[in-house]
């Protein structure tokens, strides 16, 4: 009996000790303002979206402080009627829309918004002297299935006058294939060309753990630590030294787009016109945009691709016979990256001229948008 009341003791001073410790960890980590909390979260409809409340330092590219509205996509809190008088752009895309790396008046919405305010003799804002609001549904990993998703279940909701899909051909076609997912729905193609869209991920054995009680508590937990946060934010970055090196830190060009499936293109082509109808039922306009892949602005241009534009004259093509307006960036930044020597892709020590674009290229993509959205 008195060994066991001496390992009792043992382990009740250990236990206060650690929580102690931990708690006085805690504490030092809010005072020094140290936080790394979870962006993403489940959702029914997409697979994941934007946490809302999230707020914090995204560094693992870049360093944005970033804020998630309680509406679950970046910025300040917004009314769901627009604001009578006031231009609203909706803004849809993966993660360069998105733009974690970047404070919000540095992404391509931030600017837009700037520079749309400041256009003059603009006919898009013809009717709407009160000025005009862009809201950022951009969310990292998304393809066109989970964009036209989120245009039904979040954007429509803002009752936008205009509605910018932002596509990125480095990886939308490859996502929109329809191949099994464990986090997001996969939309696919019938015979008789109508889109279905498939929520198997709903089942899948992590999407059933994180959405049960306890992995709804562990969440909530990690969330609300700072010390967990630390801890998992570790082992992502640990994950992250052990994948491959890019092959950019050895002043290599990055990999050229693989060329997406058939398949893919049809898709691709059939969800972009369920969103033009879409769109077109509120009253508003779609119009879409292709983003710039970092082997087409690679700073060697003799490293570049040979046909670097193969994508985006046959997206032309293809928005051209539905009659939705189209303007591929990448040709218009390549023009200016080489003409000023500018690196729009990529963050000073981490990989310049890979990843996402930078400052710059936030900026110019939305100079190069500006007249051609004045013009519609």
């Amino acid at each position: 009996m008195a060994a066991m009341k001496r390992w009792l003791d043992n382990l009740a001073a250990l236990s206060v000790g650690l929580v102690v410790s931990v708690g006085a960890a805690e504490l030092m980590l809010r005072l020094a303002g140290l936080q790394h909390p979870a962006f993403y979260s489940l959702d029914p409809e997409r697979g994941y979206g934007l946490r809302p409340g999230a707020a914090g330092l995204w560094s693992r590219e870049g360093h944005g402080q970033v804020r998630i509205n309680a509406a679950g996509f970046r910025g300040a809190p917004t009314s769901l009627e627009p604001q009578p008088g006031r231009l609203r752009l909706a803004v849809l895309g993966d993660s360069f829309t998105e733009a974690l790396q970047l404070n919000e008046p540095n992404t391509l919405a931030g600017q837009l918004q700037t520079q749309l305010s400041a256009a003059r003799q603009c006919r898009l804002k013809a009717g709407h002297p009160d000025g005009v609001e862009v809201l950022n549904f951009g969310v990292g990993g998304y393809g066109t299935a989970q964009e036209w998703l989120t245009w039904r279940h979040l954007a429509r909701a803002y009752h936008p006058d205009l509605v910018l899909l932002l596509l990125y051909p480095g990886n939308d076609l490859q996502d929109n294939e329809p191949r099994s997912r464990p986090d997001r729905p996969v939309v696919r193609l019938t015979a008789d060309s109508h889109l279905v869209v498939d929520n198997s991920f709903r089942n899948t054995p992590g999407y059933r753990w994180r959405t049960s009680l306890p992995g709804q508590l562990l969440e909530g937990l990690i969330n609300h630590s700072r010390v967990l946060q630390l801890l998992n934010e570790g082992k992502n970055r640990m994950a992250n030294r052990a994948a491959p090196p890019r092959r950019a830190l050895a002043g290599q060009p990055p990999a050229p787009t693989p060329p997406a499936s058939a398949q893919a293109w049809a898709i691709t082509d059939a969800l972009i016109a369920n969103l033009n109808r879409e769109v077109a039922a509120t009253g508003a306009m779609l119009v879409v945009a292709s983003a710039s892949s970092p082997d087409q602005l690679w700073p060697r241009p003799s490293q570049r691709p040979p046909d670097p534009f193969a994508s985006e004259r046959r997206l032309q093509a293809l928005l051209a016979a539905r009659g939705i307006p189209y303007l591929p960036l990448a040709p218009l930044l390549q023009q200016q990256a080489d003409q000023r020597g500018l690196t729009l892709h990529g963050f000073t020590g981490q990989a310049p001229g890979e990843g996402h674009w930078n400052a710059s290229g936030h900026r110019l993509a939305a100079t190069a948008l500006i007249p051609w959205l004045c013009g519609l």
